[in-house]
């Protein structure tokens, strides 16, 4: 199996490593206020949907817990839908681990800021991550979520419906265009089409988050293969 190496730095310019994570916070702003709203409609208030965006800053983990809270279900149905909603991050953490350097907290701090946006914005292709972007990209991503979820629920009952402006499709279209760009080959064509149908197959049935989770395990587990028959 071909040896890659992993970017752990860049020597870009700021502006040209800030213009790529700007959409991935503004998207995550606007994501961050659908969240806001939903919580405070299930009774949540203001400062726990914030507190929770700061502390556990993850968009499906905490969708998923107040689709749990708003049936009465108990704190460990909350924890498990998290968690399992959150099981993506074993794969994603695995591509960046070899990139991370520094001490335990530092690792541990860096680790923190990966989420979908700030993973799939630090890729550089053939295996390659730029740690700068992806901690510039999970930091702005922070504040945009928190702060959209801030606004999500002190303005509820003025947005009401997300669908209805579109917030809800901030991060679809926004993945769409990121992938776009990773679509030079046939084999990157191959397991794009994978991740659909598996995701497709199962969107209507399983819950939100295992659609996603079991076609990014379909494209990881194909793409080794792919790799080590090479």
């Amino acid at each position: 199996m071909e040896e890659v190496d992993i970017v752990t730095e860049t020597t870009a310019e700021p502006v040209r490593t800030l213009r790529p994570v700007l959409p991935v916070a503004a998207a995550d702003l606007a994501d961050g206020m659908a969240f806001g709203a939903l919580a405070a409609s299930v009774g949540m208030g203001v400062l726990a949907p914030v507190a929770m965006s700061l502390l556990v800053f993850s968009g499906s983990a905490q969708y998923g817990a107040v689709a749990v809270i708003a049936q009465h279900g108990s704190v460990w149905a909350v924890v498990g839908a998290a968690a399992a909603l959150n099981a993506r991050y074993l794969l994603m953490g695995t591509t960046i681990a070899p990139a991370l350097t520094g001490s335990a907290w530092s690792r541990a701090g860096t680790a923190m800021l990966i989420t979908d946006g700030s993973w799939a914005v630090a890729h550089r292709g053939d295996g390659q991550y730029d740690l700068r972007t992806l901690r510039l990209a999970g930091a702005l991503c922070l504040c945009g979520w928190t702060a959209g979820t801030g606004l999500g629920a002190v303005l509820g009952d003025a947005i009401g419906d997300p669908g209805r402006l579109g917030l809800d499709a901030a991060y679809p279209v926004f993945f769409l265009g990121l992938l776009r760009a990773h679509l030079k080959d046939a084999r990157a064509w191959g397991l794009a089409v994978l991740g659909v149908l598996a995701a497709a197959a199962l969107v209507f049935w399983a819950p939100p988050g295992i659609p996603v989770l079991v076609a990014g395990a379909a494209g990881a587990v194909t793409g080794a293969v792919l790799g080590v028959r090479r």
